[in-house]
């Protein structure tokens, strides 16, 4: 099952108390979309996808892994 989401960027959501925050890669040559999350201001993970679908449910995967 395909959940395409659309946002716009940057694009910043609160998951199960985690700051999830996405934008487009600044690199221009790798292109992309950077994602990281954090709480109470520090950053506990962060990634790079090439879609921002990818992007999101790899910041959520990553705060289920830190919750678990």
């Amino acid at each position: 099952m395909n959940n395409t989401v659309m946002v716009n960027l940057p694009y910043e959501e609160t998951y199960l108390g985690f700051d999830i925050y996405i934008e487009t890669n600044p690199d221009q040559y790798r292109e992309g979309f950077c994602w990281s999350i954090s709480q109470n201001d520090e950053e506990h993970d962060y990634g790079l996808d090439f879609e921002v679908q990818q992007a999101l449910e790899a910041a959520y995967k990553a705060i289920e892994k830190l919750t678990s």
